[in-house]
C-alpha cells in the first residue's frame, strides 16, 4: 500500500508539475502574441504616419509643381516650354543612365544592417563625385556631337547650363537616399518641400518679374537643386553625426552595392525610357511645340502617381527591414489594393476635368493637349501598381526580376511608339504608352501572385480591415489635432 501511495503521490505531483509548466507555456506564448501584436500595431502606425508625411508632401510637391508648369507653359510659349523640357532632359538621362543604381543599394543596405552608416555615407560622397565627372565628360561629347539631332533648336548654352547640375544631381540622389533607409521621411519630405517651394519663388521672381525667359528657368532649376544639397548635407551632419573626416570609404561596400544596384539600375534605365520615349519620339518625329504640349499633359496625368510614389518610398525600406515572408506579403497586399482603389478615384476626376483645367491653368495653346491626358489614364492608374510591386520586389532583394520585366516593357514601348508617333502625333504617343504601363502591370501583378500565394483578389480588392485601419488612423490625427 505504501508502494501504491507512493506511486500515487509521485503521479500527483508530476500532473501537478505538468499543470504548471503547462499553464507557464500558456502565459509566455500569451506574452509573447501580445508583444508580436503590439509591434505589429506599433509597426503599422509608423508605416501609416510615414505614409501620411510622404503623401502630404507628395500633394505639396503637386501644388508647387502646377503652379511652376504655370509659370513655365504661360510665360515661355509652347515652343519655350519644349526647348526647356529638353534641355533638362540631358542631365536628367545621364544622372539615371550612370549612377549605377547606388542610391538604391543605399536604402537596401541600410534597411539591413549591413555596413555603418558613416561608411554608407563618405562612400556614397565619392561615388557620385567620380560618376559626376564622367557625366559631365559624356554630356560634353553629346552637345558638341549630337546636340542637334537630339534637342533641336535647344542653344548649346543652355545645354551646358543644365549639364553643370550633375555633381549636385548625384549628391542630392547619393545622400538623400540615407534618410530613406533610416526611414526618416520627416526629414527627407521637409528637404524637397523647401527646395520645390524655393525653385517656385525663384521661378517667379526671374521669369515673372525679369523676363529671363528660358534662362530664368534653367537658373531656378539649378538653384533649388543646390539649395537642397546644402540642406541636405546640414541635416546629415546635424542628425547623424556624419562627417567626411570621421568615416573611411569601403571599397567592399561600394562593389556590393554597385552588384546589388546594377540590376536596379538597368530597370531604372529602362523604366526611364518607358516613361519618356514618347517626349523623344515626339521631338524627332513631330516639332518642339508638340513636345512642349504633350510633357504638360504628361506631367499633369503623372501626378496620379503621387500616392503610389510616396507609399513606394516608405514600403522599400519596410520590406528590406522585415524578414518574415507574411508580413511582407501583407502589407505590400494592403498598400497594393488601397493605392490602386484610391487611383481609380482620381484618375475618373482627371478624366473628367482634364479639359476644363488644362485650357484654365495653361491656357488655350494647350488645350489638345487633354485627349493625349485623358488617353494616358487607364496606363497610368494601373501603373500605380506596378510600382508597389517592383519596391516589394528590389526589397526582398530580388531587383533582376524588376529589370527583366522592365526590358520587356521599353521593348513594346519603343516598338508602339515608332509605329504610332509618326503617324498620330501625340495621340499615338499617349496610346503607346498607355498600353505600355498596363502591360507592364499585369505582368507584375501575375509574378507577385506566383511569387506569394496571395489571391489576386485579396491583392486588388478593399478588404473590410482596410477601412478600419485606415480610419482609426485618421480619428488619431483628428484627436491629436483637437
Amino acid at each position: 500500500m505504501g508502494l501504491n501511495g507512493t506511486s500515487g503521490q509521485g503521479l500527483g505531483v508530476s500532473e501537478i508539475s505538468g499543470e504548471g509548466a503547462g499553464l507557464n507555456e500558456i502565459i509566455r506564448e500569451s506574452r509573447v502574441a501580445r508583444g508580436r501584436r503590439q509591434r505589429g500595431s506599433g509597426e503599422n502606425k509608423a508605416f501609416l504616419h510615414n505614409s501620411f508625411l510622404t503623401v502630404a508632401r507628395q500633394l505639396s510637391g503637386i501644388a508647387i509643381g502646377f503652379a511652376t508648369a504655370v509659370v513655365t507653359a504661360r510665360y515661355l510659349g509652347t515652343d519655350g516650354q519644349g526647348i526647356f523640357s529638353l534641355a533638362i532632359l540631358l542631365p536628367t538621362m545621364l544622372m539615371l543612365f550612370l549612377n549605377f543604381g547606388i542610391e538604391v543599394s543605399t536604402v537596401y543596405y541600410i534597411g539591413r544592417k549591413e555596413e555603418s552608416l558613416g561608411t554608407i555615407y563618405k562612400t556614397n560622397v565619392m561615388a557620385a563625385l567620380v560618376l559626376s565627372v564622367v557625366s559631365l565628360l559624356v554630356g560634353t561629347v553629346i552637345i558638341w556631337l549630337a546636340s542637334e539631332a537630339f534637342f533641336g533648336a535647344t542653344p548649346i548654352s543652355l545645354l551646358f547650363l543644365c549639364l553643370s547640375m550633375l555633381p549636385v544631381l548625384f549628391l542630392n540622389i547619393f545622400l538623400q537616399s540615407i534618410f530613406q533607409g533610416k526611414q526618416d521621411f520627416k526629414r527627407l519630405t521637409g528637404v524637397i518641400f523647401l527646395s520645390q517651394s524655393l525653385t517656385l519663388l525663384l521661378m517667379c521672381l526671374l521669369v515673372i518679374v525679369l523676363d529671363l525667359g528660358i534662362m530664368g528657368a534653367l537658373i531656378s532649376t539649378v538653384s533649388g537643386h543646390v539649395t537642397t544639397l546644402l540642406i541636405t548635407w546640414y541635416l546629415l551632419r546635424s542628425s547623424y553625426g556624419l562627417r567626411l573626416k570621421g568615416s573611411h570609404i569601403s571599397v567592399a561596400y561600394l562593389k556590393k552595392s554597385m552588384v546589388y544596384g546594377i540590376q536596379n539600375h538597368l530597370s531604372n534605365i529602362a523604366t526611364f525610357l518607358n516613361y519618356r520615349a514618347d517626349l523623344m519620339m515626339i521631338a524627332l518625329f513631330v516639332n518642339s511645340a508638340a513636345v512642349g504640349i504633350y510633357a504638360i499633359s504628361v506631367s499633369v496625368a503623372e501626378q496620379l502617381w503621387f500616392l503610389s510614389r510616396a507609399v513606394s518610398m516608405v514600403l522599400f525600406p519596410k520590406i528590406s527591414s522585415l524578414n518574415s515572408e507574411d508580413e511582407r506579403n501583407r502589407l505590400t497586399s494592403v498598400v497594393g489594393r488601397c493605392v490602386l482603389a484610391l487611383s481609380i478615384v482620381g484618375g475618373l476626376i482627371f478624366y473628367f476635368m482634364s479639359g476644363w483645367f488644362i485650357n484654365l491653368m495653361f491656357g488655350a495653346d494647350y488645350a489638345v493637349g487633354a485627349l493625349a491626358l485623358q488617353l494616358l489614364l487607364p496606363g497610368i492608374i494601373l501603373g500605380s501598381l506596378e510600382r508597389i510591386i517592383a519596391n516589394d520586389l528590389s526589397g526582398r532583394g530580388k531587383p533582376g526580376i524588376v529589370m527583366k520585366v522592365s526590358f520587356i516593357t521599353v521593348s513594346c514601348n519603343l516598338l508602339l511608339n515608332l509605329l504610332l508617333v509618326p503617324r498620330f502625333g501625340m495621340i499615338g504617343a499617349s496610346i503607346a504608352t498607355s498600353t505600355t504601363y498596363t502591360i507592364s502591370s499585369i505582368i507584375y501583378v501575375v509574378i507577385f501572385k506566383r511569387l506569394t500565394g496571395v489571391a489576386y483578389l485579396n491583392f486588388i480588392i478593399l478588404q473590410p480591415d482596410d477601412w478600419k485601419l485606415l480610419a482609426g488612423y485618421f480619428r488619431r490625427k483628428v484627436r491629436a489635432v483637437g
